[in-house]
């Protein structure tokens, strides 16, 4: 029985150490990121000393089967428990080392730890692996091997010493069943505290990166899948009880404007050809910052003879969020993806069918693979006429980089297709250059910002590329009856640092350009608060096409339009207004990042999240 004791206070270390370990190569990995703060090596060592409690619990819940297990085998004497045991041990380090090595992947784009969303990553591990240079992926794969050998190798000596047959001591078998889980209880929970134990314990640093540090990623994992149940087990967490009439007023400010609303017509005609350019991550500090703006010349001086949105707002983070932002006017929902679900996103309302309704032929273009985050099937359901990406074009290996072709080839794609397309067409292309590992075929011409280097010179590449596309266009018939419109999917990280609870990492430009525009119009500079979700509604109310599925797009140029835009925040949501801005974390009920006035945010953006999930769960 002392054996078996000792054997779990022992396997209680193997998983600490585990999560030290990788916590360790994190730091290193990323000590880049740690340059955020003044002193790093010192907030460094505070991340460590705040992880203890949450480390803790992490390695407290991973023996709760073991103690399980052990306490059979006292009374039974099974050698198989031995077996089962072992399995149970080497799984949890083999399951978790994958995790923490997607964590290290990843991290850099997504400055989120992983969740149980991860899955959709590592359905297509090709992806995952190109998206990283080739360096870094031997990288990865020599951390995964060394780590996966040196603790198979502790793994092996910690069951060398457990002996399944050694003598019962019924005072310790008494113990065991009832002392010893008070004790595993209390380290799972961390304490003795009416509250227990999250993520948010261990917060101390206002740079989320250390945060990150400090967060254990197998306890977050594991977290994310128990949090999320209430999606899986149709049930809405952001219950508030309001009195209808209030609730009904704020939805109203919120979410869609009704049909027949007066509103500024911006186009010479209601037909015009449509070419819709999604520009893979581009952040809005590149139209806000002097410095930055310098990066995309051709998009500046295009913004001078159409209208540029200077406060334009993505709802999420990822493609697969943006895009269903974009096409169906639908916000980024916490805790899934609704492109997973074809039964949920075909009820979903589509731009394209809305324009092929009325005569127009469509066509959606993509130069990479679009099976990550089942984007394939969500494009399908928006019912383009033509959808190509990488596998159905035939171009020259030369014009392919690692994760497809380059921008600048497949924007003269985009235009060879447009001029064979039957008027009214619309037409939509979505970039990749932008997205790491940035291979694009030409030499750097931005010699700063650290190690954001190569993402500054590949949105100078794009720029670069749509500046070409468009003065290609011009000699085309059809070009003087287009309306361009460029928008990103989502924005990224710039040496500007911002968090991802901050609005302004959330910022995106959004341009819409073409001799249609009226005159009046050409060089305006819209200021309001808008979203990309805004892009149905207001495109279709320039058409004079009925947008009113489109619950949750609103039409920007409406006269009643109140000026707001809402962000997906992984446990809650953000609300930027006019009056101020709030990014809330509704299941730890604590403020990530506030400005202005937010004294009926909160309110506001609880009761706009429980009407979004309860779409999404009726669908």
């Amino acid at each position: 029985m002392q054996n078996s004791l000792y054997f779990l206070v022992k396997q209680f270390f193997l998983f600490f150490l585990f999560i030290e370990v990788f916590r360790t190569i994190f730091v290193i990995y990323y000590w880049d990121k740690l340059q955020v703060a003044t002193k790093p090596l010192q907030e460094t060592l505070l991340a460590y000393v705040n992880a203890i409690s949450l480390d803790i619990a992490t390695a407290s819940i991973l023996i709760v089967i073991p103690w399980l297990l052990l306490n059979i085998n006292i009374l039974f004497k099974s050698k198989i428990i031995k077996v089962i045991l072992f399995i149970y041990t080497l799984g949890v380090v083999v399951f978790s080392t994958f995790i923490y090595i997607a964590e290290l992947g990843i991290y850099n784009e997504w400055e989120e730890k992983p969740t149980f969303k991860i899955f959709n990553y590592l359905k297509h591990p090709d992806e995952a692996i190109a998206s990283n240079p080739l360096i870094l992926t031997l990288i990865l794969t020599l951390i995964l091997v060394v780590v996966l050998g040196f603790f198979y190798t502790l793994v092996k000596k910690l069951f060398a010493s457990y002996d399944v047959s050694a003598k019962r001591d019924y005072k310790l078998v008494l113990f065991s069943l009832f002392i010893l889980p008070l004790f595993i209880f209390l380290g799972a929970r961390g304490g003795w505290a009416e509250i227990p134990i999250s993520q948010s314990t261990v917060y101390f640093s206002k740079h989320k990166v250390y945060n990150d540090v400090a967060i254990s990623t197998v306890y977050n994992f594991i977290h994310s899948i128990t949090e999320n149940q209430a999606i899986i087990n149709g049930e809405n967490p952001y219950k508030i009880t309001v009195e209808n009439e209030k609730r009904e007023s704020i939805l109203h400010e919120l979410m869609s404007i009704p049909e027949g609303c007066k509103r500024e017509s911006i186009l010479t005609n209601e037909r015009p050809n449509v070419v819709l350019v999604i520009w893979e991550s581009l952040s809005g500090d590149f139209i806000k910052n002097e410095k930055y703006r310098e990066v995309i010349p051709n998009i500046m001086k295009m913004s001078e003879e159409g209208i540029l949105f200077t406060n334009a707002y993505s709802s999420a983070t990822l493609s697969h969020e943006g895009l269903p932002s974009i096409f169906s006017g639908w916000p980024a929902l916490a805790g899934t993806y609704i492109t997973n679900l074809p039964s949920k996103f075909y009820k979903l309302p589509f731009l394209t069918q809305k324009l092929k309704e009325n005569d127009y032929a469509t066509g959606f273009f993509f130069g990479g693979q679009l099976r990550y985050g089942n984007l394939t099937s969500y494009m399908y359901g928006n019912g383009f006429d033509i959808i190509e990406e990488h596998s159905d074009m035939k171009m020259d290996s030369k014009k392919e980089g690692v994760l497809g072709y380059h921008d600048e080839y497949m924007l003269e794609y985009l235009l060879k297709k447009s001029s064979k397309s039957k008027e009214p067409f619309f037409n939509s292309l979505f970039t990749l250059s932008s997205h790491s590992p940035y291979d694009q075929p030409m030499e750097d011409v931005v010699e700063w910002g650290g190690s954001d280097k190569g993402y500054l010179n590949s949105v100078y590449y794009t720029d670069k590329s749509i500046g070409e596309f468009i003065q290609s266009a011009k000699k085309e018939s059809w070009y003087k009856n287009t309306l361009f419109i460029f928008v990103a999917d989502h924005s990224h990280h710039t040496p500007m640092s911002w968090s991802r609870a901050d609005k302004r990492w959330h910022h995106i430009p959004m341009l819409f350009y073409g001799e249609v525009i009226k005159k009046e119009y050409r060089g305006k500079k819209i200021d309001k608060i808008v979203s990309q979700k805004d892009i149905a509604a207001t495109l279709l109310s320039q058409l004079n096409i009925s947008h009113s599925e489109f619950l949750w797009s609103r039409d920007i140029f409406c006269k009643e339009y109140k000026e707001n835009a809402y962000i997906m925040n992984k446990n809650g949501f953000g609300l930027i207004t006019k009056e101020g801005s709030l990014t809330y974390d509704l299941k730890e009920d604590r403020i990530l990042y506030k400005d202005g006035n937010i004294s009926s945010l909160k309110i506001k953006g609880n009761i706009y999240m429980q009407k979004l999930l309860q779409t999404y769960l009726d669908y």
